[in-house]
């Protein structure tokens, strides 16, 4: 997928033109023309290893029973849902966006961690140690990591909540907020020779571009890492069930689950924190907020809450997020 970046309003079409302008690939609306050489082009391939674990990972976790270590965290998460779009537009100062981009980022992924987290706990949960005394005992001590992965996992995304909270400054009665926009998982184009060819760029712009295709190339790797480690970690329980390998095997494979979706969430965060500086230093303080937002994911979430005073007012269901789209 690629990303149309906006250019600030010296650069801007008129009211007319830019009604006439066709969406580009992923939805957004570019006022950067390729040449008339090169043409669109063939659409980005959308259904990407990253996209696909990024969807995933960032499921609500479903209510399911109540039960075992896990239990609790399912529920009060995704009381308030927040687009990235009300975040910035309730700041009500445009020079806060980039702090407020990537708090909203960093909610994100300690949502996917937090996910992450209570599917491992479960996983270990289903394992039968057997009748040797050894296996139980390897098996308490992976359980008992987990839970504290659990428990760290559910303090790092209230802090993140917090910082989140008070960049926006949400009222202080309100459930903590759900990020229901989702990060970048595909490729992000900066327009940068376009952009910056009369105007200067500072070192770190320059390097933000620079480092872009390498740390979208590290996700797509990471996710890649994230389904094998997983297909091995069923192969490994499918043996174990069957007597075949020590559940020391089984403990390793679950290991390497768990290490490589955190490093996939250690790239996802860094990435979009830096597609987020980028475009905080093409757009100036005129842009719309719901413009700067298209600017780092090509479909925004159309979220309003429900107005309180509403009659019979119920909190609409959780949607699923839509994930950028090449079509």
């Amino acid at each position: 997928m690629v990303l149309a970046i906006l250019l600030p309003p010296l650069f801007l079409a008129s009211a007319e033109d830019e009604a006439r302008r066709e969406p580009a690939a992923d939805g957004t609306v570019s006022v950067v023309t390729p040449p008339a050489a090169a043409g669109r082009g063939a659409p980005a391939d959308v259904s990407s290893v990253a996209t696909s674990v990024l969807s995933k990972a960032l499921e609500p976790l479903d209510a399911g029973p109540q039960t075992g270590a896990a239990a609790g965290t399912r529920t009060a998460v995704y009381a308030r849902p927040l687009p990235l779009v009300e975040a910035l537009e309730r700041s009500g100062d445009r020079s806060r966006r980039l702090w407020i981009s990537q708090a909203y980022w960093k909610v994100s992924a300690g949502f996917a961690v937090l996910h992450w987290s209570v599917e491992a706990l479960e996983r270990l949960e289903l394992i039968a140690p057997g009748g040797d005394p050894h296996d139980r005992a390897v098996l308490d001590v992976a359980l008992a990591a987990a839970r504290a992965d659990l428990a760290d996992s559910r303090a790092e995304l209230v802090a993140a909540q917090q910082e989140l909270v008070d960049l926006v400054r949400l009222p202080a009665g309100d459930p903590l907020p759900w990020p229901v926009d989702r990060p970048l998982a595909g490729p992000y184009q900066t327009h940068f020779e376009t952009i910056f060819a009369t105007r200067p760029a500072t070192g770190r712009i320059r390097a933000i571009v620079r480092m872009l295709p390498s740390k979208h190339e590290a996700l797509e790797a990471r996710a890649a890492a994230v389904v094998a480690a997983q297909t091995a970690m069923q192969m490994a329980e499918a043996d174990h069930a069957k007597g075949q390998r020590p559940i020391e095997a089984v403990i390793a494979a679950h290991a390497a689950v768990t290490g490589q979706q955190r490093e996939f969430v250690k790239v996802l965060r860094a990435y979009n924190l830096d597609i987020a500086e980028y475009a905080m230093a093409v757009a100036d303080m005129s842009v719309p907020d719901d413009r700067f937002v298209s600017m780092l994911i090509g479909t925004p979430i159309q979220w309003r809450p429900q107005p309180a005073t509403a009659p019979s007012a119920t909190a609409p269901a959780a949607p699923s997020t839509p994930l950028p789209t090449s079509n």
